[in-house]
């Protein structure tokens, strides 16, 4: 269809202004602007036009328009967002000439960004980390490095770092291997691995352009991991006659809880507490009402002695019962600083 058969089809007269709205169907050129005061019937399509739009009764029509040329492609002015659509925000703001295809992907398909996660490492070691004084203990220590992440991968290994290149624990020699055999002592009751890694790769956003920057080579720390080396509770707990060393409890715990079995005249409820802990309650719990009663005034204090781990002789206070009877069961609690 040329273009005097494309005007034929508008039903009405047809005058070419500055303006040309609607769908016009045409395989050949159209120059100049279209203006209609009759109607349009179906689609319009021009393979190649020079217009802006088509106005035909005074309206434009919004039917497709389809044309290579066609310059609807770009913003005419700035523009300022007013409302969030999708992944455009209310106050974005666009430049003239912004391709409308950014905008629609803004809203549609916006670009996202991984959450960047820096590598770690912890120390991991076999046994307990409260020791009695004078002990020491062997132990294996690994040290466990997490590269990090690169979250979502985006087209990388998802790794924020490269592979570690050396491990080291409390500053000692460096070794390829994370695994060390450790003696924890009370003076030296520390641990701390320390990791050298190697670079990373370069983070993409969603659309596979670069985000951010690679990390470097670097080296990371671990937390430090403490040993506490405490001296023992002794107690008649478990045997009214037999006066034995307990379970090891933290210092920093503040409290602890005796359960005594029936005492006699002869062998009273008594514990021992190394000297330095200032022992500044001691109740026993009311069964009947559940609640603790102050009973520090049955308990009398003087001075004896243990050995630690290591045959080390260790000042303790003792208490014992002053009640000079026999009692049944009860449960004791104390507390110190």
């Amino acid at each position: 269809m040329d273009r005097n058969d494309m005007l034929d089809s508008l039903s009405g007269d047809v005058t070419p202004i500055n303006e040309l709205d609607g769908d016009i169907s045409s395989q050949g050129e159209v120059e100049g602007d279209i203006e209609a005061d009759g109607q349009v019937e179906g689609d319009v399509e021009i393979a190649k036009a020079y217009y802006n739009k088509m106005t035909i009764n005074g309206h434009e029509l919004k039917g497709d328009m389809l044309s290579p040329e066609l310059d609807i492609e770009v913003l005419k002015d700035d523009l300022t967002a007013t409302r969030t659509v999708g992944g455009v925000n209310s106050g974005d703001e666009y430049e003239q000439g912004t391709m409308l295809e950014t905008i629609i992907r803004d809203m549609l398909n916006p670009i996202d960004y991984p959450r960047l996660i820096n590598p770690s490492a912890v120390v991991v070691a076999t046994g307990d980390k409260l020791l009695e004084k004078g002990s020491t203990l062997s132990t294996v220590v690994s040290i466990s490095f997490n590269r990090g992440l690169i979250n979502p991968a985006y087209g990388t290994s998802g790794y924020r770092s490269g592979p570690a290149t050396m491990y080291y624990l409390n500053g000692g020699p460096g070794q390829a291997n994370n695994s060390f055999f450790y003696t924890i002592t009370e003076q030296d009751n520390t641990l701390q691995g320390t990791v050298d890694y190697s670079a990373g790769e370069q983070p993409k956003n969603s659309i596979g352009e670069d985000y951010d920057s690679p990390l470097p080579a670097g080296t990371v720390n671990s937390p430090i991991v403490t040993y506490e080396f405490v001296n023992a509770l002794w107690a008649n707990t478990g045997n009214i006659q037999t006066i034995a060393k307990l379970p090891l409890v933290s210092k920093s715990a503040g409290v602890k809880e005796f359960v005594f079995p029936e005492q006699t005249v002869s062998n009273p409820e008594v514990f021992d507490v190394p000297a330095t802990w200032n022992v500044s309650t001691i109740e026993v719990l009311n069964t009947l009402s559940g609640a603790w009663e102050d009973v520090a005034g049955e308990f009398d204090i003087s001075n004896t002695a243990h050995d630690d781990a290591g045959g080390t002789s260790t000042a303790y206070k003792r208490y014992t019962d002053n009640r000079g009877y026999s009692a049944g069961s009860r449960t004791i609690r104390i507390t110190w600083s």
